[in-house]
């Protein structure tokens, strides 16, 4: 089979959705500061919704690549197999380093193994690692995906406006969905018979792949269609921006409503509501530009985003640690402690650490079961693993 295309672009994109997701948790630290002012305090709420593509965008990512690769043929023992070994494994490692930190292992017994497994189960181990347990559903259930995928490509490839009105009704119901999660759950709290579909379904939504289930599908379409899909961002990025500024102002004004003022409550930037969805969506066709344009460019920048593309994954597992230490670090000057400019030291520094930590672990001999697999990290793998990542281009 023919070697496919790398999509260099998608590098860029996993490396902006890192530091977006870097760059939220240290305005998670900053705002609830004592002495932080209202102007402060709405700056950076203004600065979390921009950032509240990363997540989605990493959904994208993951739809886009697996379509991409294996939608003629899809081996899953291998395809699972390979997940296991670049996600699972790292994860449970860290999961079980942040319980030694936040101490839920003090003593060895029963209980101390219960609370291990519901921790690993639910991603709770930390506040981050929640992501993981939702993204490695779509790898588990990706060839129910897939089929339906296929099944619903073959019934409408034959008319283009069919495809649009699926498209369209997919968008609907997942508005509804989102409406359901942010308006109705909240004002009609109710539990379902079933302890662990409570769960599933309510408690821990915001770990369910179904709300985050459009961006994949979205991520997929694309793949089927990347050059008309690059064509079609270049010709119409006006629109694009029209677009992203009106959602971005009316999402704003939702926070400041519902926070009650200035001194705004971050809660209120879900993305499991309807207008955060429209926002996000035409975010992620933004940032998805501006990583094509920065693919035909010439920047200094270029080398460094592909190398934080391909460590994104073990440096997300790792920047919660990074940012509690060095938040012990800035703490200690004043001029760090608080307000804008401390945020963005602690960012840059948080985000540094980070990938430096990866990039050194990967180099060690059993790297990848530590920060899953990068460029120089997969030949540690089981060899039928190997063979499989040396089939994919992306």
């Amino acid at each position: 089979m023919a070697r496919k295309e790398r999509i260099v672009e998608l590098d860029y994109v996993r490396s902006f959705a890192f530091l977006a997701v870097v760059y939220q948790h240290v305005i998670g630290v900053y705002i609830r500061k004592p002495g932080v002012s209202e102007e402060t305090s709405f700056l950076f709420g203004m600065l979390f919704q921009l950032l509240k593509f990363a997540v989605p965008a990493f959904v994208f990512v993951t739809g886009l690549v697996l379509v991409y690769n294996y939608y003629e043929r899809l081996h899953y023992p291998r395809f699972i197999q390979k997940r296991f070994t670049e996600i699972i494994v790292p994860y449970g490692f860290w999961s079980l380093v942040y319980m030694v930190l936040h101490h839920d292992i003090t003593r060895i017994n029963l209980d101390t193994f219960l609370v291990i497994g519901k921790k690993l189960l639910t991603g709770s181990a930390s506040y981050h690692l929640w992501f993981v347990v939702m993204i490695f559903q779509f790898y588990l259930l990706y060839p129910v995906i897939l089929r339906l995928f296929r099944s619903a490509r073959q019934a409408l490839r034959t008319s283009r406006l069919g495809m649009w009105a699926a498209v369209g009704l997919a968008a609907v119901a997942y508005g509804g969905l989102m409406w359901f999660s942010s308006r109705y759950l909240p004002a009609h709290p109710f539990r379902l018979d079933g302890a662990w579909l409570d769960a599933y379904l309510i408690k821990y939504r915001d770990r369910n792949f179904l709300y985050y289930s459009f961006y994949f599908l979205m991520g997929g379409m694309v793949a089927l269609a990347l050059p008309q899909f690059r064509a079609f961002l270049q010709r119409r990025w006006l629109l694009l921006v029209a677009a992203f500024a009106g959602t971005f102002a009316y999402i704003s004004y939702e926070l400041i409503k519902y926070s009650g003022g200035l001194r705004v409550n971050l809660n209120v930037a879900t993305s499991l509501k309807p207008s955060m969805f429209l926002y996000t969506v035409a975010q992620l066709l933004i940032i998805y530009l501006l990583a094509v344009w920065l693919s035909h460019t010439k920047s200094v920048w270029k080398k460094w985003l592909t190398k934080l593309g391909h460590y994104s994954y073990g440096a997300y597992l790792i920047h919660a640690v990074a940012l509690t230490y060095v938040m012990k670090l800035l703490n200690r000057w004043e001029w760090t402690a608080s307000g804008l400019g401390g945020s963005v030291v602690a960012f840059l520094l948080c985000s540094a650490v980070s990938f430096g930590a990866t990039y050194l672990l990967a180099k060690l001999p059993f790297g990848a079961w530590l920060v899953g697999a990068t460029e120089k990290g997969k030949s540690v793998a089981a060899p039928a693993v190997q063979r499989e990542a040396k089939r994919e281009a992306v």
